[in-house]
Formats: C-alpha cells, sequence, structure tokens
C-alpha cells in the first residue's frame, strides 16, 4: 500500500493537475483491487474505480488529515461497493464479534508481497501461488475476502481496516482468523481436486473467471473531462 506525501495531497486539493495524475496512478491498483475482492467482476470494479477517483477529487478538500489518506479513500470505496451491492439487493456481510485470537495458520503470509517470498522451492512458484490464493480468495464469504485482501494484499494495520470497513478492531482480527482457516480449507479442496482430476499432459487448468480489465481505462483525463473540465 502506498501512502500519498503531505505535498502531494496539498497539490492535489488546490488542483495541480499533474498531482491529481499521481494520486490516481499511485492508487488506482489498490482501489481496482478492493472494489474486484467485493464485486467480483473486472467491469464493475472498474466503474467503481473510476467513480471512487471521481467522489475524491469532488471532495479532497474534505480531507484534513485526521485519518491516513488511504484510509479515507479505501473507506470511500468500500462504501460506493456496498451501495453497488445494495443496488442489485445484496449486502456485504460484517459480522460482529469479540474473538480476537488469531492462528498461526496463514496461507496467506507468503504470498501477499512477493518481497515476502522467502523460499519457492518450499512449495510452489511464488507467482502461481499467488494465483492459487487470489482464485481461492474468489470463493470466500465476502467478509472474509474483504478483509484479507485488505491486510495482506493492501498491507493495511487492523486498525486501518478496522476504520475503513467501520467495525471493531476485535471483528477484524477474528474475520482475519476464520478467514485464513476458511481460505486453508478451500486451498485444501483445491488441491485434492487437481490430484483426483489432474489436467490433461500439455494443458493447464482453465481458470472460469473474467480476465481483468486494463486499469489504464482509469485514466486522469477522463476522469477530469468527467468533471466538466475541473479537478476539484
Amino acid at each position: 500500500m502506498s501512502e500519498p506525501s503531505k505535498e502531494l495531497i496539498q497539490r492535489a486539493q488546490i488542483g495541480d493537475a499533474q498531482a491529481l495524475s499521481e494520486l490516481v496512478q499511485s492508487q488506482q491498483h489498490y482501489v481496482y483491487s478492493i472494489a474486484m475482492s467485493v464485486l467480483k467482476n473486472p467491469d464493475d470494479a472498474a466503474d467503481i474505480t473510476q467513480e471512487a477517483f471521481i467522489r475524491l477529487f469532488r471532495s479532497l478538500n474534505q480531507y484534513h488529515g485526521e485519518s491516513r489518506f488511504t484510509t479515507w479513500l479505501y473507506r470511500l470505496v468500500v462504501n460506493l461497493c456496498r451501495d453497488e451491492l445494495r443496488r442489485r439487493g445484496r449486502q456485504v456481510s460484517v459480522l460482529h464479534t469479540d474473538d480476537s485470537a488469531e492462528e498461526a495458520l496463514d496461507p496467506l503470509s507468503l504470498v501477499a508481497d512477493t518481497d515476502r517470498w522467502v523460499d519457492p522451492a518450499q512449495s510452489l512458484d511464488a507467482s502461481e501461488l499467488r494465483d492459487q490464493v487470489r482464485q481461492a480468495l474468489d470463493e470466500l464469504e465476502e467478509h472474509y475476502r474483504l478483509v484479507l485482501t485488505l491486510y495482506y494484499f493492501e498491507e493495511m494495520k487492523y486498525i486501518d481496516i478496522a476504520e475503513v470497513l467501520d467495525i471493531p478492531l476485535n471483528t477484524v482480527k477474528s474475520h482475519i482468523r476464520r478467514g485464513k482457516e476458511r481460505l486453508a480449507e478451500i486451498l485444501q479442496s483445491n488441491e485434492r481436486e487437481q490430484e483426483e482430476h489432474p489436467p490433461v499432459q500439455g494443458q493447464h487448468a482453465v481458470r472460469t473467471e473474467q480476465p481483468a480489465r486494463p486499469l489504464s481505462n482509469v485514466s486522469p483525463l477522463r476522469l477530469f473531462a468527467r468533471l466538466g473540465g475541473s479537478a476539484v
């Protein structure tokens, strides 16, 4: 997770187009990843990403540094995703619990970031394992998937996740613990499935998910145009 500098934010707040462009470029991957973790649809996630930056530009002067900028932005993204799910007649389930114990079992800890990969020879190639974990995440319940995405792939702290999702800190810890347990079950189930039904030699297992829409579609110039030529 990349936290923009105070100087960059201040420049963006006074309408500096270059600063606004840098904000988009530094944050669009994270925003899109969060939207995908909730909506599980590349086109919808790209639309929410664009809408999030439009909302960001319009409300940028309301940010006064009370929290981390990324926390403020990601809360906006999550709320937009929830609005979209409500529009479809669904909700992101966030269960409140006081269970704060954490398990040592952690199938994500080695793959959340390539810099954290210690010994690829221990198991699969890092990129292949990351791909398997991403695929398993898609099968998780929404509230677990979102919390794990924020914690591992966006590298957010517990307290920041609690603020973004507007849930108690103990709920974040509990969801991470239980989400890891569920993820391990899914990974083990998928591994057994591959062993029982291996792909034909020379072929690779086909993933059924939709390809992600290129993030280059979310360009600063298009966003500025949507705002009528005014950045803020």
